[in-house]
C-alpha cells in the first residue's frame, strides 16, 4: 500500500508552467463536469445517472501524471461548496476522498503495466476491472457511507443508493474517461471518411427516433439499428473512432432522460432502461473495436514479418485435398510471384521423391495426435531443377463439429544454406584438420556402430589395425615440426591410397592411427597390414637441406572374437598387440595373441 502511495508523489519531471497548466485543467472541469452532472441528477437523494469528472479525472491522471491528484481535491471541494449545502469539513473529506480513492486505482493500474493506448485486449480488461469496476464501487461505497454518517440517507438505504451511485460513476467512466483516456486526432480522423460518416449519421438518426421523438411508432423494433451501425462502426475503425461516437450515442440517451422522451419513457424505470441499454451497448461496443483493433494489428505485424523473412505460408483443406501456397512460398521455388490455389496432387511432383512417403507418414502421425508438432526438412524442386531443403512446419488450424481436422495450415522456409553450413561443421568435428581423414570422435562413432552390427550377425566380424610410426619424436625434434606435420599428412595420403573403400582409417592423436577393416581371415589381414608396413618403409622425405629420410610403422592387429565382450575391450588388445611390436624392435607386424598380453 505505500508503493501505491508514493506513487501519487513521482519525482517531477515536467515544466512548472506545463504541470500548473494541466492542474488548472483538471480542477476546472471536474468542477464544471461535476455541476452538469448534478444538473441531470434524477435519482434518489440526487444522485446522477451519469458522473462525468470521474471519467474525466481517471483519463487526464493516467495521460498527465499521477502528480496532478490534487487537482481533483480542489475541483471537487469547488464544486460541492458551490453546488451544494455540505459544510466545508464534510466537502472537504467527499473531495478529499474522492481523490485518493481515483488516483490510488490510477497508480494500480499503472503497477499492472497498463497502456492507456488499449491496443490489447488486456488492457482493456484491466481498465475495465479496476478504473470502471473497482474505482466505481469503491468511490460509490464511501459517498453514500458518507451521506449516512451526516444524515442524507437512511442506513437502510444503502444497497439502494449504493447502486444508483455505482451505475453513475461506472456511466462516467466507460464513456467520458474512455473517450479522453486514448483519444488521438490522427485516429479520430478515420471517422471523416464517408463510409463512416454516413455509418453515424444514421446511428444518430436513428437514436434520436429511439430516444427522443419516437414518432414512427417502431420504437422498439428501431432499437436494433443504432446497435448494428454501432457495432459496424467498433469492428471496422478503431477504438478512438468506437469511444467517441459512444460518447454521441450516450449523450442522446442521457438527455432522452432529463426531457423524460423515447421509448424508454414508458418503463416503470425509465432511467435504469435507458441505462442498461446505454452502458451495455456501450461497453459491448468498446470491447469488441478492441477486439478488432488487436486483430488486425496482429494480422498486419504477421504480413510486415512475412514479407520482411519471405517466408512461405502453405494451407490445405483436408476434405478435398486443395492447397493454397502464398507468393513467397512460391517465389522461394522459382515458381512466379503470385499466390496459387491448387489440387494436393499436382504439387506432388515438387517434392522429393525419397521425402514425400516420410512426408505423409509426418503427417498422419500429427492428425492423429501421435506426434505433438508437424516439423520436418524435405526437399522441394526449383524451377533451374535444383533440390532445395525446406523446413516445413504446420498445425491444425480448424476442426469439424465432431472434433475432426478440418484445415492444415504452416509456413515453408529455405534452410538449403543452413544444411549445407550444418553438413559443413559436422565434417570439420568429424575430421582430422591436418590429414583430413576422419578423426577419434569419427572412429569411435564408427566402431561402436560395426561393433553393434557384429552382436546381431557374427558374420560381420572386423579387425582392428594400430598404427604408430616409429621415432616420430626423433624427426621432431631433429627436422622441427613444419618436418612432422609433413610427414603425418604424407603418412595419410600413402595409407588411404592403398585401403579399399570399405576399409575405415582415422588418426586417434598425435602419431597413432588405426584401421578398421573386414577379411575373410588371420592371414588375409595380416598379410593387408604387412603390405602397408612396407609401402610405408619405401617413404622418404625431403627438409629444405637436410638429407633425405625414411620412415617406419609398427602394426597391432585384433578381431572380434567370441571372448570379446566389447569395443573397447577389441580396442585394448589391438594396443597390446602394438606394444608388442614396439617391444620387438619396432616396424614390425604383430596380432593379438591372448598369451601375449602387455604386462
Amino acid at each position: 500500500m505505500l508503493s501505491f502511495f508514493a506513487a501519487l508523489f513521482p519525482q517531477q519531471t515536467t515544466p512548472p508552467l506545463t504541470w500548473l497548466s494541466r492542474f488548472v485543467v483538471l480542477a476546472i472541469c471536474y468542477g464544471v463536469l461535476g455541476f452538469v452532472g448534478i444538473q441531470l441528477a434524477n435519482l434518489s437523494y440526487g444522485i446522477s445517472l451519469i458522473w462525468p469528472p470521474i471519467g474525466v479525472a481517471i483519463a487526464l491522471l493516467l495521460r498527465w501524471g499521477l502528480n496532478l491528484w490534487p487537482a481533483i481535491v480542489i475541483g471537487g471541494l469547488g464544486l460541492q461548496l458551490l453546488a451544494s449545502d455540505f459544510s466545508l469539513l464534510q466537502a472537504f473529506i467527499l473531495a478529499l476522498g474522492s481523490a485518493l480513492i481515483i488516483a490510488l486505482h490510477c497508480a494500480w493500474l499503472e503497477k499492472t503495466g497498463f497502456d492507456r493506448r488499449l491496443e490489447q485486449v488486456a488492457d482493456m480488461l484491466r481498465f475495465v476491472a479496476i478504473a470502471i469496476i473497482s474505482c466505481s464501487a469503491i468511490l460509490a461505497l464511501f459517498g453514500i457511507s458518507l451521506l449516512i454518517w451526516i444524515g442524507r440517507v437512511p442506513a437502510a438505504d444503502l444497497v439502494t443508493a449504493w447502486s444508483s451511485w455505482f451505475l453513475g460513476d461506472l456511466t462516467g467512466v466507460l464513456i467520458f474517461g474512455l473517450a479522453l483516456l486514448i483519444f488521438e486526432r490522427q485516429k479520430l480522423a478515420v471517422l471523416f471518411q464517408l463510409k463512416n460518416l454516413l455509418a453515424l449519421g444514421l446511428m444518430l438518426v436513428l437514436s434520436a427516433e429511439v430516444f427522443i421523438f419516437n414518432q414512427t411508432g417502431l420504437g422498439v423494433a428501431l432499437t436494433l439499428l443504432p446497435m448494428i451501425c454501432l457495432l459496424w462502426i467498433a469492428m471496422r475503425t478503431n477504438l478512438v473512432v468506437t469511444s467517441w461516437v459512444v460518447l454521441c450515442f450516450s449523450s442522446l440517451a442521457i438527455y432522452s432522460v432529463y426531457l423524460n422522451a423515447g421509448i424508454f419513457a414508458t418503463l416503470a424505470n425509465p432511467t435504469m432502461g435507458t441505462w442498461l441499454y446505454m452502458a451495455s451497448l456501450g461497453l459491448v461496443s468498446l470491447i469488441l473495436s478492441v477486439s478488432a483493433a488487436e486483430a488486425r494489428l496482429n494480422a498486419e505485424l504477421m504480413r510486415r514479418a512475412i514479407a520482411a523473412t519471405k517466408t512461405g505460408i502453405w494451407d490445405l483443406r483436408l476434405d478435398d485435398k486443395m492447397l493454397f501456397l502464398n507468393a513467397h512460398l512460391l517465389q522461394n521455388l522459382g515458381h512466379g510471384a503470385y499466390p496459387r490455389k491448387q489440387p494436393l496432387p499436382e504439387f506432388n511432383p515438387l517434392i522429393h521423391a525419397d521425402d514425400r512417403v516420410r512426408l505423409q507418414q509426418e503427417v498422419q502421425a500429427y492428425l492423429l495426435g501421435e506426434k505433438p508438432q508437424l516439423k520436418l526438412i524435405v526437399r522441394l524442386q526449383h524451377q533451374d531443377g535444383s533440390w532445395r531443403d525446406q523446413q516445413l512446419e504446420g498445425a491444425i488450424t480448424e476442426r469439424d463439429l465432431n472434433g475432426e481436422p478440418k484445415r492444415l495450415s504452416g509456413t515453408v522456409v529455405d534452410v538449403t544454406e543452413q544444411q549445407q553450413l550444418q553438413a559443413k561443421l559436422n565434417s570439420q568435428a568429424m575430421t582430422d584438420e591436418l590429414t583430413t581423414i576422419a578423426n577419434r570422435r569419427a572412429f569411435m562413432q564408427h566402431l561402436t556402430l560395426c561393433w553393434r552390427q557384429y552382436q546381431r550377425d557374427h558374420r560381420l566380424a572386423f579387425y582392428l589395425i594400430l598404427i604408430d610410426l616409429d621415432y616420430f619424436k626423433k624427426i621432431n625434434d631433429q627436422y622441427g615440426h613444419d618436418a612432422g606435420d609433413k610427414v603425418l599428412q604424407g603418412f595419410s595420403q600413402l595409407i588411404s591410397g592403398r585401403l579399399r573403400q570399405t576399409d575405415y582409417f582415422a588418426r586417434l592423436g598425435g602419431e597413432e592411427f588405426v584401421i578398421l577393416a573386414r577379411a575373410e581371415s588371420e592371414a588375409d589381414i595380416l598379410a593387408l597390414a604387412e603390405q602397408l608396413r612396407q609401402a610405408v618403409s619405401t617413404l622418404s622425405f625431403n627438409v629444405l637441406t637436410q638429407p633425405e629420410f625414411n620412415i617406419s610403422a609398427s602394426f597391432g592387429i585384433a578381431g572380434c572374437a567370441v571372448n570379446v565382450q566389447t569395443a573397447e575391450e577389441l580396442l585394448q588388445q589391438a594396443d597390446q598387440a602394438l606394444y608388442q611390436a614396439k617391444a620387438r624392435g619396432r616396424n614390425q607386424v604383430v596380432y593379438f595373441k591372448p598369451d601375449e598380453r602387455s604386462p
